[in-house]
């Protein structure tokens, strides 16, 4: 089972209603007015609700900014593929769950339809990460692996390139590649893009982070659609 700690990651995990629920946790003198949505959305499914000392929720919570909320739930299954994609995003190598979930919130508010992360296997905590990404990712589809839908036009981001992101023309379907903390893009993904492009920066500054520079990328391909 997983802790989901805070008010907006419960009540949105309630409302996608994709992990089974073993308890919510609400710490004693909570007023139930100002929680309503989250008790109205545990009734809709059976999930029942503990008014806790404060001492017990804490000894559950991993950090001090759940707000006096937490959730007991299963891990997220594996997401049904969707319907018709054409915008995703493809991590390579995301090692740390805080920057996964900030990504996914970015991704979310971007219109990103599903992400891919080229991993071996799944490490993260998903309660972190929900935590981080402010509920995204209890409704974003992420995949663990690296096989996209067809039709999708693969664009990676890498630092130093000619060819810029403002350069590219995002208003075919596409999946953007952005590389991890530590290593960014692999040569394997590199190989299999279509394309190459970088983020215009400062000369002399450091390279963008992941959350960030998904962030630029996404927010163009968004730009130029709408333009269109």
């Amino acid at each position: 089972m997983e802790i989901l700690e805070g008010r907006i990651p419960v009540l949105a995990a309630l409302l996608a209603k994709r992990r089974l629920f073993e308890t919510v946790l609400v710490r004693q003198g909570t007023q139930d007015e100002t929680i309503r949505p989250i008790l109205d959305a545990a009734a809709v499914l059976n999930v029942p609700v503990r008014h806790v000392r404060p001492e017990a929720l804490e000894a559950r919570a991993h950090g001090k900014s759940h707000g006096g909320i937490l959730a007991i739930a299963s891990p997220l299954p594996a997401p049904a593929a969707p319907e018709k994609v054409d915008f995703a995003l493809l991590l390579d190598g995301v090692d740390d769950a805080r920057n996964l979930g900030f990504t996914l919130r970015s991704a979310e508010a971007f219109g990103v339809q599903a992400v891919w992360l080229r991993k071996r296997a799944w490490d993260f905590d998903g309660g972190d990460v929900s935590r981080s990404s402010s509920g995204a990712y209890e409704r974003l589809p992420v995949f663990l692996g690296e096989t996209l839908p067809s039709g999708l036009r693969l664009v990676g981001c890498v630092a130093g390139v000619r060819k810029t992101l403002y350069d590219e023309d995002f208003a075919r379907p596409v999946a953007l590649a952005i590389g991890g903390e530590k290593r960014g893009l692999s040569a394997a993904i590199r190989e299999r893009c279509a394309s190459l492009v970088s983020i215009p920066t400062v000369e002399g500054a450091a390279t963008l982070s992941l959350t960030h520079a998904a962030a630029v990328a996404m927010a163009e391909v968004v730009r130029q659609r709408r333009l269109r």
